[in-house]
């Protein structure tokens, strides 16, 4: 489109710019346009006589013309913004608008219902999210001993090693070899809050290291000991220890939790971290071993449960585990973590815990 323009050296763009703002004349709908040496910027309207003489006092160089200026595209601010038009209004019902973001993939679910349209899905995800550059689709269920997932890639680059910082840490895992959960940020610098300084610490059900990892970035603890099953979260759990530089405080255990704790870990932690919530509650016997013997220590125990009145199961498998291993407890906080579906939530237990008598 062809507007009032006003052309500046390159030194003076800035300045240019925010007198412009001021004078409320730049058309903040069109792009400015550069060449070599010089900017000129688009014009809401022609400035009157006293404001071209304030602009030539202060920028005694500038030019003035007429000019043609590119619009600014504006962005989608949502999934459903750019799906707009293209779904239908059941589809847009059935819609999963939301997702997790690993670094810059995004792990969408895409209904049955929607499946034709999934690659629309998948390019408007890209269109209203200029950061993700791959979109992968959940192919199947968490399955398996070592909690796997299917993933198809539907738009973006072909990719599937996911780069994820948080809390001064960065990642680098499979995203399908491996189970990794953005949604437990905050509970994992929650906990980093609590350790002390020179406290050990158990994380059980490791994965490739993010407990572990930022524990050893944002507290003082010790050490801590990270146990995992799966080997290629285990592998990718090393190679995130080095580049996080926490060699000889995060110490990587590849095994079975109820193998390695009585061969490893038997009574040198203070504290014990269990992020498995669909089968933490199996578990519990090997955190309580874990505990130094005579101070005890504190246990965080992630589980699902329903929605309505849902501590109630959770303290309850937690003292009937401790019953049978001769603890006594005591409640420290418990807080609903996030929803799980619309019956179920997944909570976390944080609990104190000691032997009545030492073994």
């Amino acid at each position: 489109m062809r507007l009032h323009a006003i052309t500046v050296r390159k030194g003076d763009a800035q300045a240019l710019r925010e007198l412009l703002g001021e004078l409320r004349l730049i058309d903040g709908k069109h792009r400015p346009a550069s060449a070599p040496f010089a900017i000129s910027f688009p014009l809401s309207r022609e400035p009157d006589m006293g404001e071209t003489l304030h602009l030539k006092k202060r920028f005694p160089k500038l030019e003035f013309s007429i000019a043609a200026f590119e619009p600014y595209l504006s962005r989608p601010k949502s999934l459903k913004d750019a799906l707009r038009g293209k779904l239908t209004e059941t589809e847009t019902k059935n819609l999963v608008t939301s997702f997790d973001t690993l670094g810059d993939i995004a792990i969408i679910e895409i209904p049955k219902e929607l499946s034709k349209k999934e690659k629309a899905i998948a390019n408007a995800l890209l269109e209203s999210n200029p950061r993700i550059k791959t979109v992968c689709k959940k192919a199947s269920a968490r399955k398996g001993k070592y909690r796997a997932q299917k993933l198809t890639i539907i738009a973006g680059k072909r990719k599937k090693i996911a780069e994820y910082r948080e809390s001064n840490c960065l990642f680098k895992f499979h995203v399908e070899k491996s189970f990794f959960s953005p949604r437990l940020g905050t509970e994992r610098l929650r906990i980093s809050k609590l350790i002390k300084k020179d406290e050990v610490v158990a994380v059980l059900f490791a994965g490739v290291g993010p407990f572990a990892i930022v524990f050893a970035k944002n507290s003082k603890m010790k050490k801590a000991y990270a146990v995992e099953l799966n080997p290629n979260a285990a592998k990718d759990m090393e190679q995130n220890i080095k580049l996080n530089k926490v060699e000889g405080r995060v110490i990587p255990f590849l095994g079975d939790v109820r193998e390695v704790v009585p061969a490893k870990l038997k009574g040198k932690c203070d504290r014990v971290v269990m992020p498995l919530p669909k089968d933490a509650h199996h578990f519990l016997e090997d955190a309580f071993m874990c505990l130094n013997p005579l101070r005890g220590g504190v246990i965080h125990f992630y589980t699902f449960v329903p929605r309505e009145n849902m501590y109630r199961e959770a303290l309850s498998t937690i003292r009937g585990a401790a019953s049978k291993h001769g603890c006594s407890i005591r409640v420290l906080r418990k807080r609903k973590v996030r929803s799980y579906s619309p019956d179920t939530v997944q909570v976390v237990v944080d609990f104190s815990a000691k032997r009545a008598k030492a073994n």
